[in-house]
């Protein structure tokens, strides 16, 4: 009791002096105050999703993934076609030399010429090959969908979080409005003589100790904006507008239909599947090196010493081949593409698993915080009518500082516990929306 005295002389001019120079703004419009602080520009949350997609950083690299995979296939396609190589040349020496013909010393000699091959038989590879490559373009553009998804997800979040850091700095606000207005009431009640010193010190203290709390929320809101950038990949901070919240409703969807659906279209379930594909048809070119090859190889030239040349001469050739042992180089290479099918496989049958665990959660987490808004709604107005209650008992002497507080501490806490519970609901439904690769709002 000694101690509050002495906080009370201590902090009673410097929170008289606060309350003198305090302007007084609603709660919502300090909230927004942050932004405007900031200099934040307000975005939607479509817009938000819009803007990462153009400069997130991860998703460029996804999408540099997709270009790379779309040449790959470019390289086995173009590997049907016939190669065509065109040569030329010129030399000149001080010492002479004999002609082409033989019939006289020459210094100068003019080349050229053009040859091409074409591939008949690979034992398959080609085939093999562009199948793979086809695979390849399919698995990468799975996984950019599913990094699109993920990042989306954290758009999301960060979004969310900053609607909810709003809202929190809207519930501290209130909190110190209440605080002032309870310190003003004790006030009255000390000159009526229906209050002690204490009384006033206390409420003196819960005024600055929800200052403080407000100082701590804004200062959090105004980090969530930088948070929004990073995750959209912007430089200035963003903002949710003004209309955004934490509102929450019901799916209209049972939990087998959404693992249903995400066992048909999951993005990361089709990126696993992609890659066992493609995992599996590096086995057949692998094995395509126990087949037999054969090519067809053609050419046309024409030399000289002087220009233009007039020896001219072409060729044709058929060339096969049919490897017999190789020092067991294409076992290990058929072993290691099996080795490497079956991860593959392993990884989309965990996929899938984990895919199921992870959507039957993220429901869960949507069910409770359904659940536990509508509860967290009424122990809002409950503890509201506390506190005015409470108000009432402590002006007729019925109830003390002690009841007092404990009233306006269950009130803000309920706040907060309805705001955490709408943001909980967010997460859950991000969380949902990314494993199936679908928009549910």
């Amino acid at each position: 009791m000694v101690e509050l005295a002495l906080w009370g002389v201590v902090l009673w001019p410097v929170v008289g002096e606060v309350r003198a120079q305090e302007v007084e703004i609603s709660s919502a419009e300090l909230a927004e105050r942050i932004a405007e602080e900031a200099g934040a520009r307000r975005v939607s949350l479509a817009e938000a999703l819009g803007l990462a997609q153009r400069n997130n950083p991860g998703l460029a690299q996804w999408r540099s993934g997709v270009e790379l995979a779309g040449f790959t296939k470019l390289s086995a396609v173009g590997s049907f076609l016939p190669s065509l190589n065109l040569g030329y040349g010129y030399s000149n020496a001080s010492s002479g030399r004999l002609d082409p013909t033989g019939q006289g010393i020459v210094t100068t000699s003019y080349t050229a010429q053009l040859t091409g091959s074409v591939e008949l038989l690979d034992g398959l590879r080609r085939v093999s090959d562009l199948r793979g490559a086809n695979l390849g373009v399919r698995a990468s553009e799975a996984q950019y969908r599913e990094a699109e998804y993920t990042t989306a997800e954290a758009v999301k979040i960060a979004y969310y979080g900053a609607v909810a850091s709003r809202e929190l700095v809207r519930v501290e606000a209130d909190r110190v409005r209440r605080q002032r207005d309870q310190l003003s009431f004790v006030e009255r009640q000390l000159e009526l003589g229906r209050a002690t010193r204490s009384d006033l010190l206390r409420s003196q203290v819960d005024l600055n100790n929800a200052k403080v709390a407000l100082l701590t929320r804004q200062n959090t809101a105004r980090r969530s904006l930088f948070s929004l950038a990073e995750a959209v990949g912007v430089r200035g901070p963003l903002a949710p507008e003004e209309t955004a919240d934490l509102s929450a409703s019901e799916l209209g969807m049972e939990r087998g239909e959404l693992v249903d659906r995400a066992l048909r279209g999951g993005p990361s379930l089709v990126a696993a599947q992609a890659n066992a594909a493609a995992a599996q048809a590096g086995v057949a070119s692998a094995k395509s090196a126990y087949l037999p090859s054969l090519s067809f190889n053609g050419g046309w030239a024409w030399q000289n010493s002087d220009f233009p040349p007039q020896s001219r001469s072409w060729s044709l050739s058929l060339q096969g081949s049919y490897p017999i042992f190789n020092g067991f180089r294409r076992e290990t290479n058929v072993y290691r593409a099996r080795a490497q099918a079956d991860q593959a496989a392993a990884s989309e049958r965990a996929a899938e698993l984990g895919l199921r665990t992870e959507v039957d959660a993220a429901a869960g987490t949507i069910d409770a915080a359904l659940a536990t808004i509508e509860l967290a709604e009424q122990s809002v107005e409950l503890s509201g009518e506390d506190l005015r209650v409470t108000q009432e008992r402590y002006r007729l002497g019925l109830a003390t500082i002690l009841d007092l507080q404990a009233s306006q501490i269950a009130l803000s806490q309920a706040d907060v516990d309805l705001i955490q519970r709408q943001f909980d609901y967010q997460l859950g439904l991000a969380r949902l929306e990314a494993l199936l690769g679908a928009d549910l709002r």
